[in-house]
């Protein structure tokens, strides 16, 4: 695993994300900052991240129901060990992971269990997308998208697009390709014909498993009950920001606790999104400077940069650590180790075929 080329970019690149994000804050202040903040907040912080994390086990269930169904308690280690290898390994090779880990604990399609966690990234996505949009309706944002804009050197509806249309495009593909499986194999197919004939066959049956994976995606009633149940799970989170806020008083900064809330799902919503990025390690760098950037030009309130970025750098602590340590110790309790689990997710697709 340490000998990837991947591996090392990913971590390069963190590297460089936290180096930038240091060198645009008064680090001194910001060690105050973290210093001077009242972590009692962060006991029940935990316990509404665990609380979505019981949701997202719950909405994985639903899409894996048509392939076998598992209960919530066999299923939540999975959940939280496909979240720590997330925080752990670069380019969001926890997915695979997590594919891999219940492919071997309950024995359904690897393939298939790796479709299930794309649709749910697509989901999470797109109820961000949904709480960004409608905070918009409330609150001038063109600042914020101008500021970013700068930021990024990218002009902001170009980046705005960047950030949503990729989304939005895949999961309406996933949509109809569940609905005409057919036609989704027809394509599929065509797609594979430049292979050599000996893959013809390989490639049929990976093709096979991933419109397996997508049965979830056919009906309206399952679609509904999986958007209503990320709401939950996106709004748990944003509790988290919340109560970290707490931890460096900026419910004192803010106008009220409305205005601190709608401040807190926004950052949560946009860095989630941004920090998505396959690449470094748990969106280190990239998450920091996000979600510092978007409290500090948020019209709302007046936050002190160095006070933002204390406040980013701990809340990403948070939602890191929260699923390491639980995920490791749920893999120590199975006599499984993250090398053991990284090295056969690279076999994944082989594996499944071999299976068939």
């Amino acid at each position: 695993m340490f000998s990837s080329v991947k591996f090392w970019l990913g971590i390069g690149l963190s590297a460089a994300l936290l180096a930038l994000f240091l060198l645009t804050t008064d680090v001194g202040h910001m060690l105050d900052a973290l210093a001077q903040a009242n972590y009692v907040y962060v006991i029940p912080a935990v316990g509404m991240y665990m609380a979505g994390a019981v949701f997202r086990t719950i909405r994985w269930r639903l899409m894996l129901r048509h392939m076998k169904v598992v209960s919530v308690r066999r299923l939540f280690p999975v959940v939280i060990v496909g979240y720590m290898a997330n925080n752990i390994l670069p380019m969001r090779l926890g997915e695979f992971v997590r594919s891999y880990y219940l492919g071997e604990r309950e024995g359904v399609s690897k393939t298939a269990a790796l479709t299930t966690v794309l649709i749910e990234r697509l989901l999470d996505a797109l109820t961000l997308l949904f709480f960004i949009a409608a905070i918009a309706l409330f609150v001038p944002l063109y600042g914020v998208a101008e500021g970013f804009g700068e930021l990024s050197g990218v002009a902001w509806p170009l980046l705005a697009a960047a950030l949503s249309l990729p989304f939005v495009g895949v999961f309406g593909a996933l949509v109809a390709f569940a609905i005409f499986p057919e036609r989704a194999r027809a394509i599929g197919l065509w797609a594979a014909s430049p292979l050599p004939n000996r893959f013809e066959g390989f490639a049929q049956r990976i093709l096979d498993m991933f419109l397996h994976g997508l049965h979830a995606l056919r009906s309206p009633r399952s679609l509904a009950k999986m958007f209503a149940l990320s709401l939950p799970i996106w709004l748990f989170e944003a509790c988290v920001f919340f109560l970290v806020g707490m931890s460096f008083d900026l419910h004192n900064v803010y106008p009220g606790v409305v205005e601190m809330a709608i401040a807190m799902t926004l950052v949560s919503a946009v860095s989630n999104i941004g920090a998505s990025v396959p690449a470094a390690p748990g969106g280190l760098g990239l998450f920091e400077i996000i979600a510092r950037e978007l409290l500090v030009l948020l019209p709302l309130a007046t936050v002190d940069r160095a006070v933002a970025g204390g406040f980013a750098a701990a809340v990403h602590a948070v939602l890191l650590l929260v699923v390491i340590v639980p995920g490791l110790a749920f893999l120590w309790a199975d006599n499984m180790s993250l090398r053991r689990l990284t090295a056969g997710s690279r076999t994944q697709p082989q594996a499944d075929s071999d299976l068939r």
